[in-house]
């Protein structure tokens, strides 16, 4: 995998900050003082428990945090996490200003790739839009972009984990419905690492995780995190939100609620495991007032993911926000605006894990095509944090003196050695002539980009896993799907 070019380290390289540390200071005791007045809510049993332990007020499953406790929970806290892919290869090393993009996850309706028709999403939507992210250079994890629809509803995140890891190596996001099938998600995991130790030592999986706003921390959402920590696997809890409905609709009340809720998450995570790994940020979406659509390409959601990844780097705790992700129903000019706004401010932001890239509608539709585009995106964004190179080579002055007026550069070494680096490259983007546009097909990007994920479809195939993998990866699935049954039998 290529190196990320760190924001903090390459001479030259853009850094956007949104806020001053005054005001990100005003925003953390701002959160204080709603953790201490206000407190939350909290439903895990043995949550209470620590939390009461550790000296918070507890009444019946309202908590109140002393500021004191989050303060030491966040120097707790580890500042760097290491995720591996699925051959134990640390390749993500989530610190200050690394920035790695992938998907999201359940999507609930997806443009076919052939008949360009919107359909409920299946399994084998999970499983072709992972071999396309495994092949393309800059999604660097995967989350299951489609959902498994058309398997049992007890566990059909089981099965998108079993099409996540048979179709990528990449490293995997994932989500659980409760604690029951997590803890069978990190068995499959722990299956494919070859045990255990392996998987702790080089964790290739992560969780997302959320409490409910407004500041309800449920049994399902704790538990699914603690099962995590006792397998040494990542943790993104972090809220997501709409602004004017779940949280206020001043951007500056939305952020300081997510972030009471999630610097809640950071105690309860500390107490259940010193150095328990465990990522911030959140979805910070506001409502739109006339349709009540969630509004994920908007200017106020960048805003907001702004000042989120600024406050998990003064934490200095990675973190995990949104960019990518449209209200635009198809791959069109809205669409690419609004993603590529995002991806540009999540790199020059510094964020950490960016998902969620290749939404449409708001978070209900998946393209290939758009999925393939927004490959394009991240490189342009890359590209554009990587800065701008100045030394001696670069400022020329000795070949500017040597052409000098009138002259030309396209046969000088100096070009030659240097327009690669220095003039970005696309894949699918158009520029051409149009003569020439028009003699090859008169292509739009879209066009192309769905030519590309056609072929990827068609050449590409990832590392497989073994066949006792296999079979031990569909065991798990149906002893799970078994003992669901069993319990809900039970439970009448």
């Amino acid at each position: 995998m290529r190196r990320i070019r760190s924001n903090s380290t390459e001479q030259g390289t853009p850094l956007l900050r949104w806020v001053t540390e005054n005001q990100l200071e005003e925003i953390h005791f701002a959160t204080l003082e709603v953790l201490e007045r206000t407190g939350i809510v909290v439903d895990h049993p043995e949550a209470l428990r620590l939390l009461t332990e550790a000296g918070c007020l507890v009444n019946g499953h309202r908590v109140r945090i002393p500021g004191w406790l989050v303060e030491e929970c966040l120097r707790l806290a580890p500042r760097k996490i290491a995720v591996a892919n699925r051959q134990g290869r640390r390749v993500m090393p989530l610190e200050k200003n690394r920035t790695y993009f992938g998907t999201g996850s359940d999507l609930p309706f997806t443009i076919d790739l052939e008949t360009g028709k919107r359909r409920r999403s299946t399994k084998r939507d999970v499983e072709l839009a992972c071999r396309v992210m495994d092949y393309l250079p800059n999604y660097d994890f995967v989350m299951s972009y489609a959902i498994a629809s058309d398997q049992s509803d007890k566990v059909s995140d089981l099965h998108q984990m079993e099409a996540m890891v048979a179709n990528t190596a990449k490293p995997l996001l994932v989500t659980a419905h409760d604690e029951v099938n997590m803890r069978a998600q990190l068995e499959m995991a722990a299956l494919v690492a070859g045990g255990r130790e392996n998987l702790r030592q080089n964790p290739f999986m992560m969780l997302y995780s959320e409490p409910i706003s407004p500041l309800v921390h449920t049994n399902d959402g704790i538990g699914k995190m603690f099962a995590c920590f006792e397998y040494g696997v990542p943790v993104v809890y972090t809220p997501g939100i709409l602004a004017g409905a779940t949280t206020p609709v001043t951007k500056a009340g939305a952020i300081v609620l997510m972030n009471a809720e999630a610097l809640a998450g950071v105690v309860m995570a500390q107490l259940k495991q010193k150095g328990a790994p465990i990522i911030i940020g959140g979805g910070a979406t506001p409502m739109d007032m006339k349709s009540t659509v969630t509004l994920y390409g908007s200017p106020e959601t960048l805003m907001n993911y702004a000042i989120m990844t600024q406050l998990s780097q003064y934490y200095g705790i990675p973190n995990f926000t949104e960019a990518g992700c449209v209200n635009a129903p198809v791959p069109d000019a809205q669409a690419g605006m609004e993603a590529g706004n995002g991806i540009l401010m999540a790199q020059l932001m510094g964020a950490n894990l960016v998902h969620d890239v290749g939404y449409l509608e708001g978070g209900k539709t998946g393209s290939l095509t758009f999925l393939t585009m927004c490959d394009d995106f991240i490189s342009n964004a890359r590209y554009m944090g990587g800065g701008t190179t100045l030394n001696a080579e670069t400022l020329a002055v000795d070949v500017i003196d040597e052409i000098g007026p009138g002259g030309n550069y396209v046969a000088h070494p100096h070009t030659y050695e240097h327009f690669r680096e220095e003039i970005w490259v696309p894949k699918q983007f158009n520029r051409l002539f149009w003569e020439v546009w028009e003699e090859g097909g008169a292509k739009t990007v879209e066009d192309r980009s769905r030519e590309l994920a056609r072929e990827i479809l068609k050449n590409h195939m990832p590392e497989p896993l073994e066949e006792a993998v296999r079979t031990g990866l569909a065991e798990i699935i149906a002893e799970t799907g078994e003992r669901k049954k069993v319990s809900r039998r039970r439970s009448r």
